[in-house]
């Protein structure tokens, strides 16, 4: 197993489509063992059972990703050997780059409020005080103190 084989079995039987703000990807099969072996070389995603509609169709799989992080990288990884999907892979990868920066930031700040918050409270501010000071509803910033956030 390796990435340009997947690339080309993401190309020719996969797909990448919108999922809410981001975008996931899939690729169905009927052969289970061939969708084990992707997500145990990529190590990210998932393989689901698809519900047959009709009595006599076969059993079939999909290897499904959701998470920003780990569509960006599955699609980064496959996009050099891909050709019919390179153009919307590319775009993806664009839009998923910008989503994850702008996702880390929002940790990032997250995290240095409630460094923040956690140390006024040592030194022995009221909620009230602490949300006045770092500008956010005292509310938030108690859940941020006892990890509740």
């Amino acid at each position: 197993m390796n990435w340009s084989y997947i690339a080309g079995f993401f190309d020719g039987e996969g797909s990448i489509s919108p999922n809410g703000g981001g975008f996931r990807v899939s690729i169905p099969q009927t052969n289970k063992k061939v969708l084990e072996e992707i997500l145990h070389f990529t190590k990210v995603g998932f393989v689901i059972n698809v519900k047959k509609r009709q009595a006599h169709w076969k059993d079939s799989w999909v290897y499904y990703i959701a998470s920003k992080k780990d569509v960006y990288y599955f699609l980064s990884k496959t996009m050099p050997f891909l050709i019919v999907k390179k153009e919307n892979t590319l775009n993806a990868m664009h839009i998923l780059k910008n989503q994850i920066y702008i996702m880390e930031k929002k940790i990032e700040i997250h995290n240095k409020r409630k460094r923040e918050a956690k140390i006024m409270k040592l030194k022995g501010l009221s909620y009230r005080q602490i949300g006045k000071e770092l500008k956010i509803d005292w509310g938030y910033a108690r859940r941020l103190i006892l990890d509740l956030a």
